[in-house]
């Protein structure tokens, strides 16, 4: 880990099979950034995926930014990894955000790009700072005062919509108004003043601008039409060169301390079929296979699915398994594709 931890930004993209370059010219310019180091970031599915889908919209050219690895990079300021580009010169800032543990790092990375902390600090000749994730699902609070808006639910449901009524320059204010009141999901924290009573509970929520008094979370209802896997394979990850599928969102088991049973209701898995061609994919590139999902024993039809890739030579990981889910065929299974440990 220690020689992983040591790489260039330029030795991490070398590594890397299926980065992205685009030409920036006449596009949105956006930087997407993971408040952690390159390892952890590139482990994250929903990190990639959003990569991917910024990528995929013929105006918007994405790169990626993360914590510099060690103190030496840390001098200088934060700039993509593909361009080396700093970031302070792009159109938006996005930060995708899975873990609460992460956002002082977010306040770490904005003042190393030399960009004022305080949203209310920034105007039009700063990116628009934007962030979502599962931590931002969950609370945002913590970090509202230095995040101009809040994309809370599935990415796929909002980018478009987000990106519509953006253009390069244009003012903050006006922009974000018009993004709150016709973006589901979009949450604008200059928008709402909380007030509170003696022992510090919300007494009561003022919107200002017309925006809606309750953020309601878009999300794609039905899966079997698309596919969520790895866009970029690297063996500079904790998942080494492997590559990731999505097999499902949600979890019907709804364990207290468990947030994806809550946030992403009502739980949803994909056909077998669909991952049949998404490992057929996979195996284009690498013979390691990720399957990840809340609790992928779950799964219907997953023995079987398992079974046909340990006949093509195919090593099988999972994200998470309920032991009372574990079926002697399945532990059979696992035993074959040599899995170290399981969660």
């Amino acid at each position: 880990m220690a020689k992983k931890s040591a790489k260039s930004p330029k030795k991490f993209v070398d590594s890397e099979i299926g980065t992205i370059h685009k030409d920036i010219g006449g596009c949105i310019k956006v930087a997407i950034g993971y408040p952690n180091r390159y390892h952890v970031a590139m482990s994250n599915l929903g990190f990639q995926s959003t990569y991917q889908l910024l990528n995929d919209i013929d105006q918007v050219a994405c790169e990626r930014f993360f914590l510099p690895e060690n103190e030496q990079q840390a001098t200088g300021r934060i700039a993509t990894i593909e361009s080396g580009r700093p970031i302070a010169g792009f159109d938006i800032i996005a930060f995708s955000v899975s873990f609460e543990n992460d956002y002082p790092n977010i306040l770490t990375l904005l003042e190393k790009a030399g960009l004022p902390l305080q949203s209310n600090d920034r105007g039009t000749p700063h990116p628009l700072v934007i962030a979502g994730g599962v931590a931002c699902f969950l609370n945002p609070e913590p970090i509202s005062p230095y995040i101009d808006l809040f994309l809370i639910g599935e990415a796929k449901e909002m980018l478009f919509g987000f990106l519509d009524f953006f253009e390069p320059g244009v003012n903050k204010k006006s922009y974000l108004k018009v993004v709150a009141q016709n973006v589901q999901g979009a949450y604008v924290p200059a928008f709402y003043h909380p007030s509170y009573h003696n022992d510090g509970t919300i007494a009561s929520i003022n919107t200002v601008c017309d925006v809606p008094e309750k953020i309601i979370r878009p999300f794609v209802k039905d899966l079997s039409g698309e596919s969520t896997f790895s866009t970029i394979i690297t063996p500079d990850t904790t998942f080494d060169s492997t590559f990731l599928i999505e097999v499902g969102r949600g979890c019907t088991h709804g364990c207290r301390f468990c947030s994806a049973g809550f946030i992403y209701r009502p739980p949803r898995f994909r056909p077998i079929e669909l991952l049949r061609e998404n490992i057929k994919q996979g195996t284009q590139i690498t013979n390691k296979i990720g399957l990840v999902g809340a609790a992928v024993s779950d799964l219907p039809g997953i023995e079987g699915l398992c079974k046909q890739a340990l006949t093509e030579d195919i090593k099988i990981s999972f994200s998470s398994l309920r032991a009372d889910a574990l079926t002697p065929e399945l532990l059979s299974i696992l035993s074959k594709s040599k899995m170290q440990t399981a969660t």
